[in-house]
């Protein structure tokens, strides 16, 4: 739950201003500007006054910053737990690759984390992510999602003061782009309305069945049209998982695979369905405990401001975690034609650390057009040596969509005759001789399904009284007889 998100787009949180000849704090277009003007050694602090509750056993501070200009080599970051100028808590960067965690009670400073190196610490007048989360006894700090810290909350949690806010050293100016704090659900008061939360990612999530095993696995593959490269490929790496799991039993030696995949091919083709399939078979060969699939895209991972979308990310990946994280349309993350500033290179980097902290825990599923995927793969030397498994999967032919046809008439109770067979062979023949890029292949099927089912309605409509069953489950050449394709 959201308890506090400010990517100042006003000042409705009425965060102080001042402009004299030592420092210059102003709120101008999507951040908060801070600079510290005086020569001498020193820091300037500004700070919100809202209130929050430091006990809470499950917490989380998300915070963008991004130097912008002065000397090198000065810290800057997050305060918190402020009673005054004199007593607080700070975690702080600079700009060589460095971090501090420290306490000033009365003034006097007691160093936590002295200066020490993280090498995922973004340097030279760029942005950073600083998030401290709690999870009961202990309090983790994350640098660009990398966990670089944890420390006992008993001692970053016994604060004075309510307050938290943002610090600077020296001559320097800063950008802060925005500041998150959330609670988790079990921590938020009884009383709060449900909202929309914007760090939170947007996903479907697809369950194992409850009586699954690995000869139904192999079953619901097999029932499926088409797809016989795909198959032979599934089955391919569930023989290899099979034996690498009986090594391993034995006491032999192993070889380290990834459970990742990509997808790629025309849409309709079956990408979902397979990387449903897939994570139902990493369940009951062992790899992954749950199996289940969260499906995501990249309207469902990317925020509208910076820092959100590390949110998001994260988001997806916990609860993935155990299972399948399948992010379809994956190319849409870095497209071609994209600014290096797209909030999807921030996804990446996000998804590809999280796949390295949880590499035991979770398989990434990747799916798209070909060409697509291929520019998304290798637009990163990350995603290439983490996906070296791939899927190819094509278009339909004409018979195995009246295959799939057929599978619709069959689930909900229709029949066909010889004329409709002929009919709907000579439609998806026409279809697959001029599709396009765009072609929907199985989603095509459905939807002359759809349309057959509605103008057989309206063919018999009129006399329903006068019908039996198979009359009115059967479908003709005529229900097939659409003038616009």
């Amino acid at each position: 739950m959201l308890i506090f998100e400010e990517h100042f787009q006003d000042n409705r949180h009425n965060w102080f201003t001042q402009d004299s000849d030592e420092c210059t704090i102003s709120l101008e277009a999507n951040h908060y500007a801070f600079e510290h003007k005086r020569s001498s050694n020193g820091s300037w602090l500004t700070w919100q006054s809202a209130s929050f509750f430091y006990d809470k056993q499950e917490f989380r501070i998300h915070v963008v910053l991004e130097k912008i200009s002065g000397v090198l080599n000065k810290g800057y970051g997050f305060v918190w737990g402020l009673l005054d100028t004199q007593t607080f808590f700070e975690f702080i960067i600079s700009d060589n690759g460095y971090y501090q965690i420290a306490r000033y009670e009365k003034g006097n400073h007691k160093k936590y984390v002295a200066w020490k190196r993280c090498y995922e610490l973004r340097c030279s007048n760029a942005s950073n992510v600083l998030e401290i989360r709690r999870n009961g006894d202990v309090v983790e700090f994350y640098i660009n999602s990398a966990l670089c810290e944890k420390l006992p909350a008993h001692k970053l949690m016994q604060v004075s003061g309510q307050k938290f806010g943002f610090i600077i050293y020296d001559q320097i100016k800063i950008k802060v782009h925005s500041l998150i704090i959330s609670v988790s659900s079990t921590e938020a008061d009884s009383h709060r309305v449900d909202h929309y939360d914007a760090t939170k990612a947007s996903f479907f999530k697809h369950e194992p069945p409850t009586d699954d095993s690995l000869e139904k696995v192999f079953a619901d593959l097999n029932v499926l049209v088409g797809l016989n490269r795909i198959k032979q490929q599934f089955f391919s790496l569930a023989n290899f998982l099979h034996v690498q799991k009986e090594r391993k039993a034995r006491g032999l030696k192993t070889v380290d695979t990834s459970l990742h995949l990509v997808l790629y091919g025309p849409p309709g083709t079956g990408k979902t369905t397979i990387a449903r399939l897939v994570g139902r078979l990493y369940k009951q060969l062992g790899c992954l405990q749950n199996g289940h699939v969260v499906e995501t895209d990249r309207a469902g991972i990317i925020g509208g401001y910076i820092g959100q979308t590390a949110l998001r990310v994260a988001d997806a990946v916990q609860q993935a975690l155990e299972g399948v994280l399948f992010i379809d349309e994956a190319y849409s993350l870095v497209p071609k034609d994209g600014a290096s500033n797209d909030f999807g290179h921030e996804a990446v980097q996000v998804l590809l650390n999280r796949m390295e902290v949880h590499r035991n825990r979770l398989a990434v599923i990747v799916a798209g057009y070909p060409n697509e995927m291929e520019h998304f793969i290798g637009s990163n030397p990350g995603l290439q040596s983490r996906f070296n498994r791939l899927f190819y999967f094509e278009n339909y032919t004409p018979s195995e969509l009246v295959l799939i046809f057929g599978k619709f008439c069959y689930d909900y109770g229709y029949t066909m005759d010889i004329s409709a067979r002929i009919a709907l062979q000579k439609v998806f023949a026409t279809a697959c001789a001029k599709r396009g890029k765009n072609f929907g292949n199985g989603r095509f099927a459905r939807t002359i399904f759809e349309r057959s089912i509605e103008q057989q309605a309206t063919r018999i409509a009129n006399s329903l009284k006068q019908m039996d069953d198979y009359a009115l489950s059967l479908i003709t050449e005529e229900d097939l007889a659409f003038s616009d394709l």
